[in-house]
């Protein structure tokens, strides 16, 4: 299956721009994208995190520990129910994949 990004609707969370990608039942492809000075305030989600920063940089905490300042070519994992928050630095955009697909940023 192969699923074009501009017959993808836009949608916001968090303070975030994002498209949900390619889905599949156990995995979730999206872009998202970021303003500098915008936060991701802490939360959590069932799903497995993975990330890869492609431009722009962000202050990422996993438990209330930052980790560490990405950027472009940094990935990342966050654990299925792991508190995290990010602060972007600069105008972001980054790949992150959930496992499994979140639901609420599904197609309806």
């Amino acid at each position: 299956m192969i699923v074009k990004q501009e017959n993808k609707p836009v949608k916001k969370a968090y303070g975030v721009e994002f498209k949900a990608l390619a889905t599949g039942d156990r995995i979730m492809c999206t872009i998202m994208r970021f303003k500098k000075g915008g936060k991701v305030p802490k939360h959590k989600h069932p799903a497995e995190q993975v990330g890869y920063l492609i431009k722009g940089k962000f202050k990422l905490w996993i438990n209330d520990e930052m980790i560490g300042i990405l950027e472009p070519g940094d990935s990342y994992v966050i654990k299925s129910s792991e508190f995290h928050s990010m602060e972007m630095l600069e105008d972001s955009e980054w790949v992150d994949m959930f496992s499994p697909p979140r639901e609420e940023y599904m197609d309806k």
